[in-house]
């Protein structure tokens, strides 16, 4: 079984989870952004490792235009944010997904990391909005079910 983990990242942290994964499942990794998009067929399996950001996966756009090629592959999306799947701007963010991707794909929310020293004046102002503080909730010991959905593939 080929693996491939595919991520866009905006501050990290999807990067740092996509690199544990790739480790734990000898998969190869690549960055969206610089990815052939012309090679996704010869994988069996693609983790998607997406960022949050003002309320968006941004990785939504990618699965809805490659789904044709996508639709008969495993396919795991992780979305990476500071709000807990339970919340409902987590929930909203997932069903902004067509429901025909949604309903044939795996799915999890994990936390992330708010370094508000990165942050863009404009998204400094939200964050103090929204009264958002600095927090690190990275942790390779999020990724685990992620791992064990590719290792029970075989």
């Amino acid at each position: 079984m080929k693996v491939l983990i595919l991520y866009k990242t905006k501050y990290g942290s999807t990067e740092q989870y996509a690199k544990w994964i790739a480790e734990e499942v000898n998969a190869e990794l690549s960055n969206v952004e610089s990815f052939d998009i012309n090679s996704l067929d010869s994988y069996d399996t693609i983790i998607i490792g997406s960022p949050t950001y003002m309320g968006q996966i941004q990785m939504k756009g990618f699965l809805e235009q490659n789904w044709e090629i996508l639709k008969n592959k495993n396919i795991y999306l992780f979305n990476v944010g500071m709000f807990p799947w339970e919340s409902p701007e987590s929930k909203k963010s997932f069903e902004m997904i067509p429901e025909h991707i949604r309903d044939k794909i795996r799915f999890s929310k994990i936390p992330g990391k708010l370094d508000t020293t990165k942050l863009s004046l404009s998204e400094k102002l939200i964050a103090r909005l929204a009264k958002a503080r600095p927090e690190d909730k990275v942790s390779r010991d999020n990724i685990t079910p992620i791992v064990t959905w590719v290792k029970e593939l075989g």
